[in-house]
């Protein structure tokens, strides 16, 4: 690890923003955090789950379609 990633500041989401959960591969919307830990909502609903703080990082962007549908 190199001292650039010890010493940049830890991620911070704000509510409402996507994340991702590093340790399951899951995408949710930040909701709080509450004891320590974030707690995570799917994005199209459903059962919060918690995740420690240093597993939480932005969301990937989606890739656009368009892109998809592009002859190579």
């Amino acid at each position: 690890m190199s001292t650039r990633q010890r010493n940049a500041p830890a991620y911070r989401p704000q509510v409402g923003d996507l994340v991702l959960d590093r340790r399951t591969g899951r995408t949710g919307i930040y909701m709080g955090t509450i004891g320590g830990e974030h707690y995570l909502r799917p994005e199209h609903g459903g059962r919060e789950w918690t995740a420690e703080p240093h597993q939480v990082s932005p969301a990937p962007e989606p890739r656009d379609s368009a892109d998809c549908d592009q002859p190579r």
